[in-house]
């Protein structure tokens, strides 16, 4: 077991976990139409973004500062600090990614996750591994990812993203995922660097899984069978049962082939118990943050934890037969979860699950 002692967000609905919570809560998904590039040609016109055109380097600086300062790490800590980073690159790490580290003062930048939608909880449980094997007392894992012509133009000329802009994960009529501003940063120790520092844990994370399908480069396996491999590791090292689960925020990104293939991973790892667990994707409000999605929804789960209640699935229309499970509709939900599991999917079949602990 790990324990995330500092987090840092941001989001179309601004800088701070406190905003994006304020977001979920109020059910407003943050989106607006398209001004950052030319939508000539596109058919979708709408993504959850900032305003005007936010450097992505310096946004995860200052979000690696604010992590690390609620972690009340002192300057001797942060340098002997490693960092993981989640961030889309398009040929080798660019000057300024690769100074990273350094201008916020830690150790190096130890590794670059890129397996698309499923990076930020790939580096996180990276860096859970780390600190399992005592490689390191403490990790910085960051993520960021904003909306850009480029991969708006890859989803947009493969008739992915809702053509109306409103994602509609696990119901009926949902046409796919609007993109959306993405980052943040969050410092992992293990317990007992956490007390010998006297920091007070925000969340635990309790267990970790990765898993491929091996099925498809841009479908899932319609059973599932990649993240219920990752869900079934992330409970085993946990060493509870999924009995345990007490919320999913679910990767769902509003696609014919995702969802359902998602619904049945949890019906596979979860058995029995599926029915009880209620489950979310808090993407249509947010927004798909590509890879920074995991690191967004980590913080989702936590303030979920934190606050014992669970953000809605916004944009529902009706069921779907294949996608049978307990979704969160119409208004947040009260509930006194232990546990919470954070899922993420990418291309090439990349699964991750992350289950956090209530601290």
């Amino acid at each position: 077991m790990t324990v995330i002692t500092g987090l840092a967000t941001l989001t179309a609905y601004g800088h701070g976990t406190d905003r994006l919570w304020e977001g979920l809560l109020g059910g407003i998904p943050a989106l607006s139409p398209v001004t950052r590039f030319d939508l000539t040609g596109r058919r979708a016109r709408f993504a959850a973004t900032l305003p005007g055109e936010p450097d992505l380097t310096g946004e995860l600086a200052t979000l690696i500062d604010r992590a690390c300062a609620q972690a009340g790490l002192t300057a001797d800590e942060r340098a002997t600090t490693p960092l993981l980073l989640a961030r889309h690159l398009t040929g080798p790490v660019d000057p300024p990614t690769a100074a990273l580290a350094a201008a916020c003062g830690l150790r190096g930048l130890e590794r670059v996750h890129t397996n698309a939608c499923a990076a930020a909880g790939s580096a996180v449980a990276d860096a859970a591994a780390s600190l399992a094997l005592d490689e390191y007392p403490r990790v910085v894992v960051a993520a960021g990812q904003l909306v850009g012509a480029d991969s708006f133009a890859c989803f947009d000329s493969a008739g992915v993203l809702a053509p109306d802009g409103i994602s509609r994960p696990f119901s009926a009529g949902r046409q796919g995922p609007v993109l959306g501003d993405g980052a943040g940063a969050l410092v992992i120790e293990t317990p007992e660097e956490a007390r010998r520092r006297g920091a007070a844990p925000l969340v635990r994370l309790a267990g970790w899984g990765q898993a491929g399908d091996a099925h498809h480069v841009a479908r899932p396996h319609p059973e599932g069978r990649g993240t219920a491999r990752a869900v079934a590791a992330a409970l085993r090292r946990a060493g509870v049962g999924p009995e345990a689960v007490g919320y999913v925020n679910a990767h769902a990104t509003s696609t014919p082939s995702f969802d359902p293939a998602e619904a049945a991973a949890l019906h596979r790892a979860l058995g029995p118990y599926v029915g009880r667990v209620p489950v979310s994707s808090t993407k249509p409000l947010h927004g798909h943050c590509l890879t920074a999605a995991g690191m967004v929804e980590l913080a989702v789960c936590t303030l979920a934890l934190r606050h014992g209640l669970l953000p809605v699935n916004a944009g529902y229309l009706g069921p779907d037969p294949d996608c049978r499970l307990d979704l969160v509709l119409d208004r947040p939900r009260p509930a006194a979860a232990r546990y919470a599991l954070n899922l993420s999917a990418g291309f090439g079949g990349t699964c991750t699950a992350l289950l956090l602990e209530a601290a």
